[in-house]
């Protein structure tokens, strides 16, 4: 099961240090991660220069190695906790535009919304712009929607088709509002009769 962005991006000590551990090849500094006990500790460890960005260097490699969407979505959200570099800030930016010229799904997404700044964007205007300029479809749309919680926002886009197939997704929506689940079958059946109604004529 998926978790959504604001949950991911809760970061602990213990993963942090878990994520150097499976990076770091260097025993020396990885004994001095294990010492940090605490996260000012920890903190202070890495606002070291020397050791962010040897650190940083151990990450990038461990990120070219991914092989699914799911490990470069780990390495993406854990790089982005520590290190804030413009050489990767520039990567990322690369990432999003050869990711983007594929066909984009709930897969692809989840690596997108570590790609972009959610400070300077809102969830509902990244979703226009991935729907508008990149093609997505209404259905993954409103897929990414219920991921992130915004179920409201789900089912507006599922509005935009005639009708959705897709009986887990409506039972998703179901699950999150009942209100907005009854209005969007009211909505279908409205269209259906509106159909069957022009075509008997």
């Amino acid at each position: 099961m998926r978790q959504d962005y604001q949950t991911l991006n809760h970061i602990t000590l213990g993963e942090k240090k878990d994520y150097i551990q499976k990076i770091c090849q260097d025993q020396q500094l990885l004994q001095l991660i294990n010492e940090c006990m605490t996260i000012q500790s920890f903190e202070n460890m890495m606002n070291y220069q020397e050791i962010n960005k040897k650190l940083f260097i151990y990450a990038l490699h461990a990120l070219y190695q991914s092989s699914d969407y799911d490990q470069l979505e780990y390495h993406l959200m854990m790089m982005n906790g520590l290190f804030q570099y413009q050489s990767y800030t520039d990567l990322k930016k690369q990432l999003f535009t050869k990711i983007c010229k594929k066909t984009i799904t709930i897969n692809e997404y989840c690596v997108l919304r570590h790609l972009i700044d959610f400070q300077n964007t809102s969830f509902a205007h990244f979703i226009q712009v991935l729907h508008e300029n990149y093609e997505v479809e209404l259905q993954e749309c409103a897929k990414m929607c219920l991921l992130e919680d915004q179920y409201h926002l789900a089912y507006q886009y599922l509005k935009l088709l005639p009708d959705c197939s897709d009986q887990n997704l409506l039972d998703l929506l179901c699950s999150y509002s009942f209100y907005d689940y009854v209005s969007l079958m009211r909505h279908y059946n409205k269209q259906k009769r509106s159909y069957q109604f022009a075509t008997s004529h």
